[in-house]
């Protein structure tokens, strides 16, 4: 997984985009926010741990049976932020 890819940059957008007017964004939050309704529920899980675990986004989350349990997003970092930029 890359930070390029379509599923790992619509889920940082509506990211961004929610914690405008939001406090946090969940997991269920991005399953059904309209452009990430085509991914899978494995390929949301795995997108929001890769966008935590480097670094992209400020968030908590749990897991159980190697699964993306929860998943509570309150931030999008300046690494996050500049690619952002990059994309828009």
């Amino acid at each position: 997984m890359n930070i390029n890819e379509p599923c790992v940059v619509n889920i940082l957008l509506y990211i961004s985009d929610t914690l405008k007017s939001q406090k946090s964004v969940s997991f269920n939050d991005v399953m059904s926010a309209p452009k990430c309704r085509k991914y899978s529920v494995s390929e949301i899980g795995k997108a929001l741990e890769f966008l935590r675990r480097n670094g992209f986004v400020k968030a908590s989350s749990r897991f159980g049976c190697s699964e993306l349990l929860e998943f509570n997003a309150t931030g999008i970092t300046e690494l996050g932020k500049e690619h952002i930029k990059k994309i828009i």
